[in-house]
């Protein structure tokens, strides 16, 4: 099963806040290899400028060297043309930001489920052409 974190998953995460031991969970669960986790680069660096603009240059930096150590048990996928025009017709046909078209392209592309807590997202989902794995509070 591929799980496709969205940056609300991994903030919530990174915050310790409601929802982050399921994360936890399925990050034991990557180590395990009983599932595969992905993420966006895009997301990823939605991540990063969300730590920068809250304040937190010093988790946003160690939050930048972990992804180039490749220490977190995801892949982080790039995002390629295909990609790029995937997100931009998600972002045309739903309201998310461009940011999460990104991780609603990538589920699409590998079947994977959505990993978030995003009311954008959930509401994208609820039509069935997206699968949703909604973290628990």
């Amino acid at each position: 099963m591929i799980k496709i974190f969205d940056a609300f998953a991994v903030l919530c995460w990174m915050q310790e806040e409601p929802g982050s031991s399921y994360i936890n969970h399925l990050m034991e669960e990557a180590e395990k290899e009983t599932v595969k986790i992905q993420i966006s680069a895009i997301n990823v660096g939605e991540i990063f400028y969300r730590l920068l603009k809250s304040g937190k240059n010093k988790e946003a930096a160690s939050f930048l060297s972990d992804i180039k150590r490749k220490t977190f048990p995801w892949q982080v996928v790039p995002a390629n043309n295909t990609r790029v025009w995937e997100a931009a017709k998600l972002k045309g046909e739903y309201r998310i930001s461009y940011a999460d078209a990104f991780a609603m392209a990538l589920a699409k592309e590998t079947g994977g489920e959505i990993v978030t807590r995003d009311p954008e997202i959930i509401e994208a989902c609820h039509g069935g052409r997206f699968l949703l794995d909604q973290m628990p509070l």
